[in-house]
């Protein structure tokens, strides 16, 4: 057998791209491009991105060098990706016309369609979905023109969140389950089981837990049968989140417990901050404050280690929650404060909606009323901006309290008029609660005993036994 011919290697595609050596990270050593590329890889997984950045920039310095400027195109993207991974949007923002710029030039449709994708995260990550749209159809323009089945499933995909986002509930699921086909076609099976994952988080959304659990429990099996350990890790984290919105908190923990478990094993510290930050909530909801602490500062050690304003933002805001429950009403406010700034620097309208009504609800408990009209002013308009369906709910229900001041006829007709619409047991419970108190109406009280009685025995959130307390107590206590 003659392996020897020169030409052998001609003829293999696999040396028909010329490799790239550049210096590591000054040392005076090379190292193809490709090896810097994948090592970048595996320090965004650890949450080293201090050190990817660092890598990068230097690389785009020695690639601005070469004829062939679609490598440089690539780092920059990939740069610019990890600054929208630190909520550093305008910067990456930049960083991405760069990149668009000269794909461009270049005539590379696949690399603009691919930017043109991150650039739709951006605009996704401020609540600007009309933006993202415009963006994603462009992306999916070129993917189409070329055959591109792969640039058409990312394409597609992200549509779907970008409805899912907008609450088209409905044409959300239909581009999910495209792009779920087209990557069963391929053979691609992470972003198959991704968009299984995609459609459990949309019945979440809506309430169905039943099927939201459904589709997230295959989701976990199908990552486990690939063996992908961050897949997995962030599949327990979903599973998790669902039985958190049942109420189900031990549940919920376990999940969440597994998924820490995996992020530590790994080093993954974006996943060690998601998972600390929902079992720190947890165990907030089951009243081990101590516990909760614990998992708070763990968290935010990481957050500051990666810098990542959006993360800092959520847990300021979940660390406020935890002092308004130990009485630390100074340290509470100046934590929900110092969240609304960080929720700005982000530039995440659906966080800072978040924000704003926390800040809200504290200045409602506080009776400073003008200050709380003024915040959850905010809370709804940037709601209402982001579709943050959440806080849509609870300012709206706060709206009412505070209009109950001047006009207690408008506020119990404004909350008959959202319980209409409430499926959710906890907010029914809340609604029917604040009913109770403007109307005195027995029908209200018993409505939400029952539905506090039932969610203390399923959950043992201690917020819904405050409840329960005070409603059998004897000044609300009905008497037979």
């Amino acid at each position: 057998m003659n392996s020897g011919s020169e030409d052998a290697p001609k003829n293999n595609p696999r040396y028909k791209r010329p490799m790239l050596w550049l210096e590591s990270a000054g040392t005076g050593a090379y190292c193809p491009y490709e090896i810097v590329d994948r090592k970048i890889d595996t320090l965004e997984i650890i949450g080293e991105w201090e050190q990817a950045e660092a890598i990068l920039i230097g690389s785009l310095d020695e690639l601005d060098g070469f004829q062939d400027k679609t490598m440089l195109a690539e780092a920059c993207s990939r740069l610019g990706s990890l600054k929208v991974n630190r909520g550093q949007y305008s910067e990456a923002g930049k960083i991405f016309d760069r990149s668009l710029t000269i794909f461009q030039d270049a005539g590379d449709k696949r690399g603009q369609g691919r930017v043109l994708c991150n650039i739709a995260s951006i605009h996704h990550n401020r609540g600007d979905y009309d933006s993202a749209l415009e963006c994603l159809k462009e992306a999916l323009g070129y993917a189409e023109e070329l055959g591109n089945k792969q640039g058409i499933s990312r394409a597609i995909g992200n549509l779907g969140i970008i409805y899912y986002e907008k609450g088209d509930f409905d044409r959300a699921i239909e581009y999910y389950q495209r792009a779920m086909d087209i990557s069963r076609e391929l053979g691609d099976q992470e972003t198959e089981t991704i968009s299984v994952g995609n459609i459990g988080m949309i019945y979440q959304e809506i309430g169905d837990y039943p099927k939201a659990l459904d589709y997230c429990t295959r989701y976990l099996k199908m990552a486990q049968s690939q063996g992908n350990k961050q897949v997995i890790s962030y599949a327990l984290g979903n599973v998790g989140s669902i039985y958190f919105e049942m109420d189900e908190l031990e549940r919920a923990k376990n999940f969440f417990r597994q998924y820490l478990d995996i992020a530590l094993e790994l080093g993954d510290k974006p996943g060690m901050i998601v998972a600390c930050d929902d079992m720190a909530v947890t165990e907030m909801f089951l009243g081990n404050y101590q516990a909760s602490q614990h998992l708070f500062d763990k968290a935010m050690e990481l957050t500051n280690e990666i810098s990542n304003a959006e993360n800092i933002a959520v847990l300021l805001a979940n660390i406020g929650k935890l002092q308004t429950r130990l009485g630390n009403k100074g340290q509470a406010e100046e934590y929900f404060a110092k969240g609304v700034e960080s929720a700005k620097k982000s530039e995440n309208n659906f966080q800072l909606s978040q924000n704003y009504f926390l800040m809200a609800d504290f200045y409602h408990k506080e009776g400073r009323l003008q200050t709380a009209m003024e915040f959850n002013h905010k809370a709804l308009e940037s709601a209402r901006e982001t579709n943050c369906r959440e806080v849509i709910i609870k300012a709206g229900m706060l709206e009412n309290l505070l209009l109950a001041t001047d006009d207690k006829p408008g506020a119990i007709a404004g909350l008959k008029t959202l319980l209409l619409d409430i499926q959710t047991d906890k907010y029914r419970a809340e609604i029917n609660y604040h009913l109770f108190k403007l109307t005195g109406q027995p029908l209200y009280h018993d409505d939400a005993l029952t539905i506090y009685q039932d969610l203390w025995q399923r959950s043992k959130n201690v917020d819904y036994h405050d409840r329960l307390k005070e409603l059998q107590s004897p000044i609300n206590k009905r008497e037979p």
